[in-house]
């Protein structure tokens, strides 16, 4: 059974809609989107400028270069 409502019993409120933790700021993710690129375009030109000047490349350059093309794809 229902029990009578006081004048000291307040209605409860309403809860706030939950937001979702990924949901806003497109300008945040621009920001973030671009500067995983240029780290990727920066990890890619080390090896990729040794190799303009005529140096072979060595395992570890090829690895970074390898690294940062699928950062970019990824």
């Amino acid at each position: 059974a229902m029990l009578p409502q006081g004048p000291e019993q307040a209605p409860a409120p309403a809860a706030a809609p939950v937001k979702p933790f990924w949901s806003g700021c497109l300008s945040c993710r621009l920001l973030s989107g671009s500067a995983l690129l240029l780290a990727a375009f920066w990890v890619y030109q080390g090896p990729r400028s040794s190799m303009k000047r005529g140096i072979p490349p060595s395992m570890g350059a090829i690895a970074q270069m390898t690294f940062a093309i699928s950062e970019r794809r990824g």
